[in-house]
């Protein structure tokens, strides 16, 4: 599909498009007039973007964001349709087209999450508060994850025991396809999960990093 630049810079040349108040009613972010920036919270995190395009971590301004973590922050700005969160949960495998890219999700995502986590449901707990989670009542322990202001997911963990693997999912509000793209979604799931990963072992989350829409395993 495109590398993470070209992601990031098609991503711009949209925005660059936008009328900021309008974008920031319907993404659910402020838009600072004075300044001209809005500002947007993600995973848990407050994040600031220029017209420009240009996006910081309110509390970290002099560190780069990542290419994924940028590129679905100023997509959202550019695609966010106004339309709340609808409390009603979609698998990745409900998403329009889903399909498409339903086992590196597994490979990527959930997979790697079970396996981190499975034995450590306190530790799982721990990582998912990090992002802003808060506990709701699916699997044997979940979590409501305010990914985008319209856009909220859940990860869910089941316990392993002797006769059934741990078993690890993330789920989508129904409104989420009228925010992002399904392969944005895709890789907005596997950040989570990479994020979630790092809170407990660093070195596995760099090895998760993927490249954008491509599920490249990066270097």
């Amino acid at each position: 599909m495109c590398n993470p630049v070209n992601a990031y810079q098609e991503a711009v040349k949209r925005f660059a498009q936008i009328d900021p108040v309008d974008a920031a009613a319907r993404a659910g972010a402020d838009y600072d007039g004075l300044n001209k920036r809005f500002e947007i919270t993600y995973l848990g995190k407050n994040y600031r973007v220029d017209l420009a395009g240009r996006v910081w971590q309110a509390d970290k301004p002099g560190e780069e964001v990542p290419f994924n973590d940028r590129t679905i922050i100023v997509q959202y700005l550019c695609e966010a349709s106004g339309l709340p969160p609808r409390g009603t949960w979609l698998s990745f495998l409900e998403l329009p087209d889903g399909g498409h890219h339903y086992v590196p999700f597994q490979t990527d995502a959930t997979g790697p999450l079970a396996e981190m986590f499975g034995g450590s449901p306190g530790k799982f707990s721990a990582a998912a508060e990090q992002y802003g989670g808060k506990p709701i009542k699916l699997g044997d322990y979940s979590f409501y994850i305010p990914a985008l202001p319209k856009l909220p997911l859940a990860v869910v963990l089941w316990e392993g025991d002797e006769e059934f693997a741990a078993r690890s999912t993330i789920l989508f509000d129904s409104v989420s396809p009228a925010h992002l793209t399904t392969a944005a979604l895709w890789i907005l799931g596997v950040e989570l999960a990479r994020k979630m990963i790092a809170c407990r072992d660093e070195q596995k989350g760099r090895e998760m990093a993927i490249t954008w829409l491509e599920g490249v395993k990066g270097n």
